[in-house]
């Protein structure tokens, strides 16, 4: 059976053998950076293990489904992952939304209509997302197009560490133009779904957070 590992220095996944990964542990080259990414392994090491063979990592992904519950299969390159890639949260604990958006009014209207479900944080710009997502579990990002700055929210996925969980687009461009060439673009980089800025976008902004969780779809009237 193939298991995922991710290169912690340049975000880039790969696949490998399980069987393959020595008793105890053992590493391999990132192909992309070269950096060495630690193997570990179900079976502890005895003092009479004999030599396993060599692992290689596997840059090629099967198309198709293949994922187990609780997992997300990235839209970029097909692999399998935790959404966060991070311990799960503490029984009873609520799931953590990233919102990456510059402008008070959006805020505002996104965490009244998520605050009552979920825990909300908010960034203003790239480097603040990054360094939350660096801080703790993160289960999906609320993520703005044009940032701080006029910062491109993209970055955000393009650059190292990359698509770590679930990516709802948030935007205000109309939704007939995200269709065709400009919304395959936005999925190959990682976009999963798009909610449209609005003064009564509360419903919709939730039960499509919702959707991507994973979460029993329910009708929600509680909402302002």
């Amino acid at each position: 059976m193939k298991i995922e590992i991710r290169c912690l220095a340049c975000g880039k996944g790969y696949l490998v053998e399980e069987a393959k990964i020595p008793a105890g542990g053992g590493s391999v080259s990132c192909q992309a950076c070269g950096a060495r990414i630690e193997l570990k392994s179900k079976v502890p090491a005895t003092p009479s293990a004999t030599a396993a063979p060599a692992v290689s990592v596997d840059p090629s992904v099967p198309a198709g489904g293949g994922a187990r519950p609780g997992e997300v299969s990235c839209p970029r390159c097909g692999l399998h992952f935790v959404p966060g890639s991070q311990p799960a949260p503490a029984p009873g604990a609520r799931r953590t939304i990233l919102l990456v958006e510059d402008l008070a009014y959006f805020v505002e209207i996104a965490r009244d209509a998520l605050s009552g479900r979920y825990e909300v944080k908010t960034a203003r710009t790239v480097e603040q997302a990054r360094a939350i997502l660096a801080a703790g579990r993160v289960d999906l990002i609320l993520l703005d197009l044009t940032l701080e700055g006029g910062q491109d929210g993209l970055r955000l996925l393009r650059e190292p560490p990359g698509k770590v969980c679930p990516v709802l687009l948030f935007t205000a461009q109309d939704e007939s133009e995200m269709y065709g060439d400009q919304w395959a673009n936005l999925r190959a980089v990682g976009i999963d779904d798009v909610v449209i800025k609005g003064m009564n976008m509360g419903e919709a902004l939730l039960r499509k957070v919702s959707a991507l969780l994973g979460e029993p779809q329910t009708q929600d009237r509680t909402l302002r």
